[in-house]
Order: structure tokens, then C-alpha cells, then sequence
């Protein structure tokens, strides 16, 4: 193989460049929010002198495929290591150069903060003996977003950096303006408090599921990873997962919380289904700015009421009745809710030919009629956004019924839990998913709703005119909904005075004032205020649904309508998380494998066909056998914690009592204190 060799200045060039204009206090005062002030001022001297004199070494850049994760930077040897799919992105595609370039910044970041605590630090007196060997948290996270805020030259395109492989230079370029919104975007606070850190290694973290237990814990996106194995490349199952994504973040537009278009503002008890999406349309931004670093690319995904839609049972496989007698009818606030579904009703029968649950046959027609969308569609970003919406109930199937239960069963472990009673049906045992309480799926999306639009900013945040911080944006939407249109008025007014103040010369050089300008509401205090009460009565609001979906065991109370709770093998708690997980990653494959083929031209296999058999009763597909033998045969304390009645009344506790959603209350109250 040809070795590809990449040559760069691009991180230590905009350094150079932001800095050349500073005094030696206003240098120190702009990278102390970075690289923390423990570090010595004659450290941070130092570094700025030999920017100056051009005697800055700046750290190799190897191409290695043996890098985990995207690049990291060694402190040992002073290398930065890049995985050759991020060169190969960011030459076909506009805004992975971005995220090379947001790379690149990150991981110079922490060759800097290894110079200054090494190299600058040798031979300083006792008194700085105590200067740590690193900084707190991701001080490469927080170096790019610094100079992704700081501008330092004309728009325009820049040279991020040359490729030499056989003879033969290519040269890689970014949008500035592009690369400047995608290192906002990726490198914002929840970035900024990642720990990377492995050995002598700090790398650029993908923000996928537990990294400490990566083969332990899965989730939608990890699951949909998997299609890499079908011919997807990274960008495409991005672009798949946000249509899986989105079907998360639909249930937060649950009847509870949504107030109805004609009906008088109730802010913060209850939101317009105007006002939800816009929030969760902000969330996307955050989420997958690499879809979304051009006009053009963005224009495909801002989340609309029609993407986005409502909490549907129908969509997520859950069990549609409600046992509360005194529930209003959800499609009167929005037509797109569901009606009610009464005890009485034929969806809630098993089948006795299929002993399947009749209304899982209703999912799965919604799941077919996605999936012929992203057929007709081919390629493109509505197609792998409907192609990720069919995929959330594939996964979900495993995740939210007992069909892993039922395959245990199958191989003769009888003592596992089926959380139904028997039917009248072929095989006894039926498959059942459960009836959705709300209360711990809005407590799990609200959380981090709260984390990424209203958690306090960084310490360094750099002002520009116009320019409006995800915190401002969130409550500029939310106060939409207030009765008291003075509210968006003194917000709107508090932006124009601190963007007049940010024009002012050396408003975003000293530290000081962009720390006390970092808020510009710091005279309106009561606003944040007001978008927190919002979010906290996202849960607030379903805690009431905890009584109503209290139940037994259904196998002792001849019940086949178990909780979500129950049930739902989402999270690593579940005993038969991992089963459940392996079972919908086969699935995932699969239809992957046949999508991919049908979008390449080939009709030999039928997306539809392939995704449609995975939904049966484990007693009738043997797909499934040898791998539920091996699992069973490698995790027999999983087995005996899913035959314990004990073990689910304490999973049950931690999802739905009271004292565990104040809890959650409790934590993002944390937030904000």
C-alpha cells in the first residue's frame, strides 16, 4: 500500500493569526478559560513568544489505520494520528473537510496544553510544582471552539491541508464561514466536557454510547452502526440515524404537554406543537452538524411539525391502550394524536394463527410504508430519513416486546419472565409490547434537552454581533408561547444592547468582559428562569401517568398488557439488554444489506420482504436460534436475574416511582443552580 502522507500548519497558522494583534495579557487572559489558570503566566509568555519568533514546533501529523476513533494526539511522542476515512470524507465531501479542519484545531489543542505544562513549565520555581499534567476535562474541544469563534482573516475558502501520496499533492479546503458554524456546532459545551483521555493518548470523541463498556451498552445509533456492514458510509448513516432520531424525539410532543393550536398560552404548563419543534429542531442542529454545515445541506433537515409529528404508539410499537377512565381523547388537541383505544378493542387480542398482539400488525404496516418511501425516494436525505424512521420499529421490536424472552423460552429456559399471561392462541405465550407511561422517556429526552440548551456556558464565549448562543435561541422560541408578548420584547432588547456593546474595539480581547458578557442577560434574570420551568415540566407533567400504569405482573394477574417499563430493553440495566440488542443488529444488517442493493439497482431482494419476516413469534423463525443458545450459554446470571420477580419490581421502582421522576426533577434543577 501506498503511503498517504498529509502536511499541515492550519491550527498553528490560525493561532499565529488571532494572537499577533494581543498583548501579552490579553493572550494570557483569552487561553486561561482554555488551558486552565493553574498554568504559570510566564508559561502562557512563553508560548506566545515563540509564536512570534516562529520557533512554535508544530506536532506531526501521521495517517494510521490502527487510530481508534477519528484522530488523537499522543503527549508522549507529540504525533497526531488520523484515520484515513476522515482524509477520505473530507475529499469527497464539503463538510467533512469541515470536521477535518474542527479536527485538526482539537487535537492541536492538546499539544498545546502538553507544551505549556512540559516544555514552558521546566525549570519554574517549587511554588508551580503543583501545575497539573493536564487540563480539566477537553481542553481540545474548547481550543477549536475558541478559534471557531475568533475570526481572523477575509471569508473565503482556506487551505486546511496537503495530501502527498505516490508524488502526487492534493490540496484540502474548507469554507470558513462553514467550518467556523460546524466548530460551534461539534465542539460546543457538551464536547468541551468529554474526557478523552486514554494512557498517553487524547482523542476526538464520536459521542457514541458508553465507551467504558462499549460491547455492554447499545442504543438506536451504535445499533444503526452496524449498516457500515451493508455499504453505508459514515455520512449516510448519519443522515439514516436522524430519521431514526427523529422518532425519539417525537414522543416529547406528548398529549400531556402539548396545548392545542386554538387553545389560550399556558406557558410553561403545557407548549405548542409550534414551539416543541422548533426546540427539537435546535437539538438537530447540535446533533448532526456535519449534515448541515452549508444552506443547501441544511435546507433538507430543519425538523417541521410534518418531520417530526407526534407521540404515536403506531410508531414505536407500544401497546396503545390506556386504562385511565378519565382520559380525554389526544386527537381533540391534534389530529395526528391516535384516538383512545378502549379495553374492548380488537387491536388489543392476540391473534390466534400469529400469537402476536393485533396492533403490532399496525406498526408494522407504518414501518413497510416507510420503507417504500425510502425506495421510491432512493439516496437522498428524505430517503435515509424515512429509511432510519423504519429502522427505529425494527430495532424497537426487540427492544420493547418479549421477544427475547420468548426465545429463551424457546430453548428451554422456562423460568424467564414472559411478562404476559397465556392466550388462547398457537404457541401459548404471546408477544406483547408494553403500554407507554411517558413518565421515564420524556425524563430520559428532557434531561438532555436541558444539557444542551440551558446549561450554563463555558467560561470563554466570544461575542459577535447577531450571533445568538443555543441558550438565547431556546428561549427566543419558548417565549413564543408566553401570554405576555413583553417577555420576547426585553429579550430581544437585552440582544440588541449587548450586540451594540460587542462592536465595541477589544470587546472580545479581555477575558473579563466576555465572561460578564458571556450572559448577556445578567439584568434580565428571570428569563433563563422561565425556559428552565419549561423543560423541568416536560417531566413535571407525566408524573401523574405513574399510578395509572402501575400494574403487577401480568403472568399473576392474567393480563396481556404489560407496562413499557416492564418490558423496554433500551438501557444496559436490562438484564436482556444485550440479547435484545444483538437480536435487532442482525435485523439491522440484514434490511441494511437489501436497502443498499435496491438503491445500487439490484431487485433481487425486497426491503420490505426482509424487514416485514423479523416481525413473528420466536416459535415460528429459527433465525434467531443459534444465537440466543450461545448468548444464554455465555450470560447465565443475565438468565436467572430475568426469572427474578425481585429484580424487575426494583427496575420497575427506578423507571416509575415518584421519588425517582423527583429525582430527575431534582437533577435538572442541578443544572441551572
Amino acid at each position: 500500500m501506498i503511503p498517504l502522507h498529509l502536511h499541515t500548519r492550519f491550527a498553528l497558522d490560525q493561532l499565529i493569526e488571532i494572537s499577533r494583534p494581543l498583548s501579552a495579557q490579553a493572550f494570557r487572559e483569552m487561553l486561561i478559560p482554555v488551558f486552565g489558570d493553574d498554568v504559570p503566566d510566564s508559561c502562557y509568555q512563553q508560548l506566545q513568544d515563540a509564536l512570534r519568533d516562529g520557533t512554535l514546533s508544530n506536532p506531526v501529523h501521521q495517517v494510521n489505520p490502527q487510530v481508534a476513533g477519528k484522530a488523537c494526539y499522543d503527549n508522549a511522542t507529540r504525533i497526531i494520528h488520523l484515520h484515513p476515512e476522515v482524509i477520505a470524507s473530507a475529499l469527497l465531501q464539503p463538510q467533512a473537510a469541515c470536521e477535518l479542519a474542527t479536527i485538526l484545531l482539537h487535537e492541536f489543542g492538546h499539544h498545546l496544553d502538553n507544551l505549556l505544562r512540559q516544555d514552558f513549565a521546566k525549570g519554574l520555581d517549587d511554588g508551580f510544582a503543583s501545575i497539573a499534567e493536564d487540563a480539566e476535562l477537553e481542553e481540545g474541544a474548547r481550543f477549536a471552539y475558541l478559534i471557531g469563534c475568533m475570526k481572523s482573516g477575509p471569508s473565503g475558502e482556506l487551505q486546511i491541508a496537503q495530501l502527498t501520496e505516490a508524488g502526487r499533492t492534493i490540496t484540502l479546503r474548507a469554507d470558513d464561514q462553514a467550518m467556523r458554524l460546524f466548530i460551534r456546532q461539534s465542539q460546543d459545551e457538551h464536547a468541551q466536557r468529554a474526557n478523552t483521555n486514554e494512557g498517553s493518548t487524547e482523542g476526538f470523541s464520536a459521542g457514541k454510547g458508553d465507551k467504558k463498556n462499549p460491547e455492554m451498552s447499545w442504543g438506536h445509533e451504535s445499533i444503526e452502526e452496524d449498516l457500515k456492514y451493508a455499504g453505508f458510509n459514515e455520512q449516510q448513516r448519519k443522515a439514516i440515524y436522524f430519521g431514526n432520531w427523529l422518532r425519539d424525539y417525537s414522543q416529547l410532543l406528548d398529549p400531556k404537554l402539548v396545548r392545542a393550536e386554538d387553545a389560550p398560552k399556558e406557558f410553561p404548563r403545557k407548549l405548542s406543537r409550534k414551539v416543541l419543534t422548533q426546540l427539537v429542531d435546535l437539538l438537530a442542529l447540535k446533533a448532526f452538524p456535519s449534515l448541515q454545515s452549508t444552506p443547501q445541506e441544511r435546507a433538507h433537515y430543519v425538523v417541521t411539525p410534518q418531520m417530526l409529528g407526534v407521540y404515536r404508539p403506531t410508531e414505536h410499537i407500544d401497546n396503545p391502550y390506556n386504562p385511565n377512565p378519565s382520559a380525554t381523547d389526544p386527537s381533540t388537541i391534534d389530529a395526528d394524536f391516535e384516538p383512545p383505544v378502549a379495553q374492548d378493542d380488537p387491536r388489543l387480542q392476540v391473534d390466534p394463527d400469529t400469537s402476536m398482539k393485533r396492533h403490532i400488525f399496525s406498526s408494522v404496516d407504518y414501518m413497510c410504508e416507510r420503507l417504500r418511501e425510502a425506495m421510491a425516494a432512493g439516496p437522498t436525505p428524505e430517503g435515509m430519513r424515512e429509511f432510519g424512521a423504519a429502522l427505529h420499529v425494527l430495532e424497537d421490536y426487540f427492544a420493547h416486546s418479549n421477544y427475547a424472552e420468548l426465545s429463551l423460552h424457546k430453548q428451554g429456559h422456562d423460568t424467564v419472565l414472559t411478562w404476559t399471561a397465556q392466550a388462547d392462541c398457537k404457541h401459548g405465550w404471546p408477544i406483547v409490547t408494553g403500554m407507554f407511561a411517558g413518565s421515564d422517556v420524556i425524563a430520559s429526552l428532557a434531561e438532555p434537552m436541558a444539557n444542551a440548551l440551558f446549561a450554563p456556558s463555558g467560561d470563554f464565549e466570544n461575542i459577535t454581533p447577531g450571533q445568538r448562543s443555543d441558550t438565547e435561541l431556546a428561549l427566543l422560541i419558548l417565549l413564543q408561547d408566553h401570554p405576555d408578548p413583553q417577555w420576547q420584547e426585553y429579550l430581544n432588547n437585552a440582544l440588541e444592547v449587548r450586540d451594540t456593546l460587542a462592536d465595541l474595539p477589544g470587546f472580545n480581547v479581555a477575558r473579563r468582559i466576555s465572561w460578564i458578557t458571556g450572559s448577556p442577560l445578567r439584568l434580565a434574570t428571570d428569563l433563563p428562569k422561565v425556559g428552565y420551568r419549561a423543560i423541568l415540566n416536560l417531566i413535571g407533567n407525566s408524573v401523574d401517568d405513574i399510578q395509572t400504569y402501575r400494574m403487577g405482573n401480568p403472568m399473576l394477574t392474567g393480563s396481556t398488557n404489560p407496562t413499557h417499563s416492564q418490558l423496554a430493553k433500551d438501557h444496559d440495566v436490562h438484564p436482556l439488554h444485550t440479547l435484545a440488542t444483538l437480536m435487532a443488529r442482525v435485523a439491522v444488517r440484514d434490511v441494511g444489506f437489501a436497502m443498499f442493493k435496491y438503491w445500487e439497482g439490484g431487485r433481487l431482494r425486497d426491503p420490505v420482504k426482509i424487514a416485514r419476516s423479523y416481525f413473528t413469534h420466536p416459535n415460528d423463525s429459527e433465525w434467531q436460534d443459534e444465537l440466543v443458545s450461545k448468548w444464554a450459554s455465555e450470560h447465565p446470571t443475565e438468565i436467572q436475574k430475568s426469572s427474578d420477580p425481585a429484580v424487575f419490581e426494583e427496575l420497575n421502582h427506578d423507571h416509575e416511582a415518584p421519588a425517582v421522576d423527583e429525582s430527575a426533577w431534582e437533577r435538572l434543577k442541578g443544572l441551572f443552580s
